[in-house]
């Protein structure tokens, strides 16, 4: 039920009219729970169950280390260009590039051989882990103005078959009304690519590394990095059903807070950990004048780091993240620009005041997302009820329910955490004083009930209900479909 004061939250839309755009059906066998349970402790994403391939599909039919790569820059404007910097042990590649989005991805453009050699490799700096690779560019890829704003794929095929993955953005040229923010900061902070990545650094002088590079491959998902596990089924749902967002990656935000200012709602798409402290200023700036925030993740900006220049001198292209404020060498001058949690610092920035909750903990494996006693009152016409327990829906990170007042709590579920007890899943809606509509999925996992290829797997599991609550939320918060 709703908690006492603050704002009233208004009766949403009794339902929301979704448009389905898809026009091709979901190929696969669908899988039992057991081996849905499987990829899940794997760490692989709903789609990695589907792994069928056409000589132009997106997907890879052949993933190899032999072929990898790094975009120049995380997004681009249309109408530039891209640098794609290229290693292969298999000589020349076809590049297939792929927006993301209707139908999974469509195919905007091919190249049919570039030549590319066997770089060598980066090893990394003894005092902080960076790898900084510094291949030349194979090619520059044009980006026409009449590309869409969107999260971009480029297919890396050799004649052996060897393939991977080079990804960026196409960001918006001025703000728009609905921006989807991709955590490409937080990719890096788990990419270990060349050996060190903020968590680990295995065989080196220290635990984990404290600076990492936008100048090199993605180690996970050939290239992909985390866009596959937690970004890649809210964009297609999002884009499937009729919703036309812009999207930009977090580092562009912190490059420009306008991006974020500007827009009438922000969607924080997957695990978005790590922000800058001018990111972190965009939306508080956003949530003051009212800008609707929806979190589709859990643990979201919890790590303040910051963003630094390579050794070429291209800005916004290192990441530095001590995770001490003891260790950093520039926090005795600032300490509130410490890259320490923001919960942590001298003056405390909780992701709480922007999105209604607070972190909760690593989950032990993969929950039920059990409904709230608010469900009743925000999404009757769905046919969803309190205590129903929507399978598969809560796992990796979790945030707690919202204590926030006025609150609703949607679903608010008890789960193992990993070596420390127990702890509290919540899914929120809140409404702030300043009038921002805020929601916060609580769950890495909302995205995946929203794709066929892990819904069809769930027993029992209400999909269209669910995609209809998803809905509901996003009306609420003044996002409506556009077709």
């Amino acid at each position: 039920m709703p908690s006492g004061g603050g704002p009233a939250i208004s009766p949403p839309v009794a339902s929301v009219a979704l448009v389905n755009d898809r026009t091709i059906p979901i190929p696969g066998p669908r899988p039992g729970l057991a081996t849905l349970a499987d990829h899940y402790q794997r760490g692989n994403p709903p789609v990695s169950i589907d792994r069928t391939a056409g000589p132009l599909d997106w997907r890879l039919a052949h993933p190899s280390s032999d072929v990898e790569g790094y975009a120049g820059t995380t997004s681009i404007v249309a109408g530039g260009a891209v640098d794609l910097h290229l290693r292969s042990l298999a000589g020349a590649l076809r590049l297939d590039v792929f927006r993301i989005g209707r139908n999974d991805a469509q195919l905007v453009d091919s190249i049919g051989s570039v030549p590319v050699g066997p770089e060598p490799l980066a090893r990394p700096d003894p005092a902080t882990g960076l790898v900084e690779e510094r291949w030349p560019v194979s090619t520059t890829l044009a980006v026409p103005a009449t590309w869409r704003s969107g999260v971009y794929l480029v297919k890396l095929t050799a004649a052996s078959g060897a393939q991977g993955y080079v990804t960026f953005v196409v960001r918006p040229a001025t703000p728009q009304p609905l921006l989807v923010i991709l955590p490409a900061m937080t990719y890096q902070a788990y990419n270990r690519f060349g050996g060190a990545d903020l968590y680990g650094w295995p065989g080196g002088p220290r635990a984990r590394g404290y600076v990492v590079s936008f100048d090199r491959p993605y180690a996970l998902e050939n290239g992909a990095g985390l866009l596959f596990q937690l970004d890649f089924p809210l964009i297609v749902w999002l884009e499937d059903h009729g919703y036309a967002p812009a999207y930009a990656s977090d580092a562009d935000v912190a490059a420009d807070p306008a991006l974020v200012t500007g827009a009438k709602a922000v969607i924080v798409s997957g695990h978005s950990e790590y922000w800058t402290a001018g990111i972190h200023d965009a939306f508080d700036q956003a949530a003051a004048s009212g800008t609707s925030l929806l979190n589709f993740g859990s643990n979201t900006a919890w790590w303040q780091a910051r963003l630094t220049s390579d050794s070429g001198g291209a800005d916004g292209r290192t990441i530095v993240e001590y995770k001490e404020a003891g260790l950093d060498p520039l926090a005795a001058r600032n300490p509130d620009g410490a890259t320490t949690r923001f919960t942590s610092l001298p003056h405390p920035r909780p992701a709480r005041d922007l999105f209604g909750e607070a972190y909760g903990g690593i989950v032990a494996g993969l929950n039920a997302m059990v409904l709230g006693q608010a469900i009743d009152q925000f999404a009757p016409t769905t046919g969803l009820t309190p205590g129903e327990q929507l399978p598969g829906l809560v796992g990796g990170e979790i945030d707690a329910p919202s204590t926030q007042p006025g609150a609703w709590v949607l679903a608010s579920t008890v789960v193992r955490l990993r070596g420390n007890g127990n702890g509290q899943a919540g899914a929120s809606i809140w409404l702030s004083p300043s009038g921002s509509h805020a929601f916060d999925a609580g769950t890495f996992d909302w995205a995946w009930g929203l794709d066929p290829r892990y819904a069809a797997a769930l027993p029992g599991f209400p999909a269209e209900a669910f995609q209809q609550l998803t809905a509901i939320i996003l009306a609420w918060a003044g996002v409506l479909p556009s077709g």
